[in-house]
């Protein structure tokens, strides 16, 4: 089981904690990572790119000139993907590019983020706290406290924390994202990962039960 210490804004260390052995304590599953950070980056496309046919151009229809007689290579419209102007033969088309991901691969694929996470010890534990206003040089202290300047920090909350949203969104490569809305790819992206004492309960809630 691995334990981790748990630190107050403060910088003072007030305890420690075990992390829950079903989330971030079983063997990493890379394959269910690869699924689900896949299928995350793949529904990001929004698959808009299309060419208009021959049939769409704004060209006449009529035929260009009498097929045989002239001299030239016979043509039929303006429109004639072979000519400037004309229409795009096999371009791309609107597509959906959507994949799913089943259920029980994204539940896997979270504990093994986690767990990964938890063998390279990058996770750090914060006392439960709460702003009443919106303070950047508070949570700024983070990043000195937990020795991360430079790495991508990734806080996670027990739900939507605004004050503390707010007081993060200038600090460069820090985030905070509520367990309810975290993603493998987030953890994934992340070099380490701030979880308040409530926020671990939630994700046993969350991803801890088979």
């Amino acid at each position: 089981m691995t334990s981790v210490g748990v630190w107050n804004l403060a910088g003072e260390k007030v305890g420690s904690m075990d992390l829950p052995e079903t989330v971030f304590g079983i063997e990493p599953s890379a394959d269910a990572i690869y699924y689900a950070v896949k299928a995350r980056l793949t529904n990001q496309r929004q698959g808009n790119a299309s060419t208009k046919t021959r049939s769409e151009v704004n060209r006449t229809k009529r035929k260009m000139y009498r097929q045989k007689g002239t001299g030239r290579a016979r043509k039929g419209t303006a429109g004639s993907p072979i000519l400037i102007g004309g229409g795009v033969a096999h371009g791309p088309r609107p597509k959906n590019f959507r994949e799913r991901v089943p259920k029980k691969v994204k539940k896997l694929a979270m504990r093994s983020a986690f767990s990964q996470k938890a063998v390279g010890e990058a996770i750090s534990v914060l006392e439960d706290f709460e702003l009443e206003v919106p303070k950047t040089k508070r949570m700024a202290h983070l990043t000195h406290m937990f020795e991360i300047q430079g790495q991508k920090a990734l806080l996670l909350t027990d739900g939507v924390a605004e004050n503390t949203v707010k007081s993060c969104r200038n600090i460069p490569k820090l985030s905070v994202l509520p367990v309810a809305q975290v993603s493998t790819y987030d953890l994934i992206n992340a070099d380490v990962l701030i979880l308040t004492r409530s926020a671990v309960s939630r994700i046993q809630s969350l991803w801890g039960a088979s």
